[in-house]
C-alpha cells in the first residue's frame, strides 16, 4: 500500500466528485488535488464568496480546470435539501467528500431544525445530505462516499439520549469530538448497509492527522498565508503537517482502486504526518450497537433514512 504518490496521482478524466466545505482549509486542498487529474470537482459549500476565491485560485493554476460550485449549509434542512437536488441533477458523481462542518463553538447554539448546532451540523447534516444524495451515488458504478473524520474521536464520550447535552454547561471540545464520533460510527454503520444492500457505492473514513493552516503552502486569495517561520515551522513537522498533506488521506480514499468499504484511512507517522495509508480500527470505531443507535437517532431527527433497501441488523 506504500507505492502510492500523493503528488503524483492517476488521471480521472470523465469523472466528477463533490468536496464539501471545499472552499477553505483541507476541503481547498482536496478539491485542488482532485482537480489535478482532470476530474470534474463541484465545491459545495455555505459560504459563496468563499467558494469564489477558491474557485478563482483553482482555475489561476489550471485554467483548463472543470469546476463548479453549490450552496451548502448543512445547518439548514431547506438548504440541504435544495443542494441535493443540484447534485442528483449531475450526469455522474464518482465521489463525495464529507469534509465541511463545525468546528467546536465558544456558546451553546442550535441549527435551524432546532438541534444542538455542533451535533446538528456535523452529524445529522451530514446524514442528511447522504440520505438525500445516495440515490445519486448509486446510479454511478463504483462511486464512494468518503468521510472526514478526526483524531478527537479518541477522547470523545457519546451518549445517544443525549447528544444535545440538556442541561449541561457548553464545552467546547467534548461537544466537538462527540460529533465526529458520530459521525465516523455513521459512516462504518452506512457501509455495512451498503454491503448487506448488494450496493457497488462505498463509504469509507479519512482524517487529515495533525494538519496546520501555517504549514500549508500559499493559496492566496483562496486562503490566508501566515507561514511559521522556520525556527517554530520545523519542529512541528515533526509530529505535525500542512493542510495541502492533510488532504491526502481523503483523496487516496475517493480515487485509489485498492480502498474498500469500512476502511480508514490517515497520515503513516503516529497517524499524525505522511503518506496517507490504511489504518487498523481500534475497538471503539467497531462498536456496531452504539453505531446503530446513533443511525436510528439520525433517522428519528431528520425523518431521512439512507439506504432503506439495506440493513446490517
Amino acid at each position: 500500500m506504500s507505492t502510492w504518490n500523493p503528488t503524483n496521482l492517476p488521471r480521472q478524466n470523465a469523472r466528477t466528485f463533490v468536496v464539501t466545505g471545499g472552499g477553505a482549509g483541507i476541503g481547498y486542498f482536496i478539491a485542488e488535488q482532485l482537480a489535478s487529474t482532470g476530474a470534474e470537482v463541484i465545491i459545495a459549500a455555505r459560504s459563496e464568496e468563499r467558494a469564489s476565491r477558491a474557485l478563482e485560485t483553482l482555475s489561476a493554476r489550471d485554467p483548463h480546470a472543470k469546476l463548479g460550485f453549490i450552496r451548502l449549509d448543512l445547518a439548514d434542512p431547506g438548504s440541504i435539501e435544495s443542494a441535493a437536488a443540484e447534485i442528483a441533477a449531475l450526469t455522474r458523481v464518482d465521489g463525495l467528500i464529507l469534509n465541511a462542518g463545525l468546528k467546536p463553538q465558544t456558546e451553546h447554539l442550535t441549527s435551524v431544525a432546532g438541534d444542538e448546532l455542533v451535533f446538528g451540523t456535523n452529524q445529522l447534516g451530514n446524514f442528511a445530505l447522504i440520505a438525500r444524495t445516495l440515490p445519486v451515488l448509486e446510479r454511478t458504478p463504483g462511486s464512494r462516499l468518503v468521510t472526514m473524520g478526526s483524531l478527537g474521536y479518541t477522547l470523545a464520550k457519546l451518549d445517544p439520549a443525549d447528544v444535545g447535552h440538556a442541561g449541561q454547561p457548553y464545552r467546547s471540545l467534548p461537544f466537538y469530538t462527540a460529533s465526529k464520533y458520530a459521525q465516523m460510527l455513521t459512516a462504518f454503520e452506512l457501509d455495512r448497509r451498503l454491503r448487506a444492500a448488494g450496493s457497488s457505492t462505498v463509504s469509507v473514513i479519512a482524517h487529515p492527522g495533525v494538519a496546520m493552516d501555517q504549514l500549508a503552502p500559499d493559496r492566496r486569495p483562496a486562503l490566508p498565508y501566515v507561514p511559521w517561520p522556520a525556527p517554530r515551522a520545523i519542529p512541528a513537522r515533526l509530529f505535525s503537517q500542512g493542510k495541502d498533506a492533510g488532504a491526502w488521506p481523503a483523496v487516496r480514499a475517493a480515487l485509489d482502486p485498492r480502498v474498500n468499504g469500512g476502511e480508514m484511512w490517515g497520515p503513516r507517522f503516529l497517524s499524525s504526518r505522511g503518506a496517507p495509508v490504511r489504518e487498523r480500527l481500534p475497538r471503539k470505531l467497531r462498536t456496531r450497537d452504539l453505531a446503530r443507535e446513533i443511525w436510528d437517532l439520525s433517522v428519528s431527527r431528520t425523518g431521512l433514512e439512507p439506504l432503506t433497501h439495506g440493513s446490517s441488523r
